[in-house]
């Protein structure tokens, strides 16, 4: 595999990082270390031994309520938009309106193998309209794809908090095992760039009235 091929198996890395997140007690934790700050998003790494990729938390403010990221995580028609990794995103089953088993294919450069992602994801709705959701890698939920290496290891929290005037505040924490033979200094490093930039690229989407406004009101409980 050539350093090109590696450099993009770590970017396709990178965006499903944006998938999946560790526990919700990590908000507090006090050993990341800041890697990227630009306007009002921030980026953190930290290690997670006992392997070599680190979990990334990303943090941004945006103009626009907090159900709006629930309206882009769950279009999965233009998964692409925030995603451009990804050859497939599907809904396989919502048992509840809280509840989503989701598909998602991963592109992989030649000779690497495509990655392909189980998770189950629980919602959670806070005061004011806020959101907690929970995801998680259902790796059994389907019979294996021959030709495909199946992500096993992966968990995690996104939370939107209202902040008034329309604002939210958008924390997400990130980390998966891809599986493979990508090496950890390289998956850390193109990851922690993809994943911002994907971060960016859902701040724009919430942003954008035209085309979540309707959703985002519609997925906000009344009485909230």
């Amino acid at each position: 595999m050539t350093r090109g091929s590696l450099r993009r198996g770590a970017v396709l890395l990178g965006w499903l990082m944006l998938s999946l997140l560790p526990g919700p007690g990590a908000w507090a934790a006090s050993d990341w270390t800041l890697v990227r700050e630009q306007g009002p998003v921030r980026l953190w790494a930290r290690a997670n031994p006992p392997g070599p990729f680190q979990a990334l938390r990303l943090e941004m403010r945006v103009a626009a309520r907090p159900a709006a990221l629930l309206a882009v995580l769950r279009d999965t028609a233009n998964h692409r938009q925030w995603l451009p990794g990804s050859r497939e995103v599907r809904l396989l089953a919502r048992p509840t309106p809280l509840e989503d088993l989701v598909y998602t294919r991963l592109a992989a450069p030649w000779p690497a193998q495509d990655r392909e992602l189980i998770t189950r994801s629980r919602l959670e709705w806070l005061p004011g309209c806020g959101l907690r959701l929970r995801v998680w890698a259902d790796a059994d939920a389907l019979p294996p794809t021959p030709g495909l290496v199946r992500i096993r290891a992966s968990q995690g929290l996104w939370q939107a908090t209202p902040l008034g005037a329309g604002e939210s505040l958008i924390r997400l924490e990130t980390y998966t095992h891809p599986g493979g033979q990508l090496p950890g200094w390289l998956v850390n490093q193109v990851a922690a760039t993809s994943a911002f930039e994907s971060f960016v690229a859902i701040k724009r989407l919430m942003e954008d009235g035209k085309t979540t406004g309707l959703m985002a009101a519609q997925l906000c409980p009344s009485g909230q």
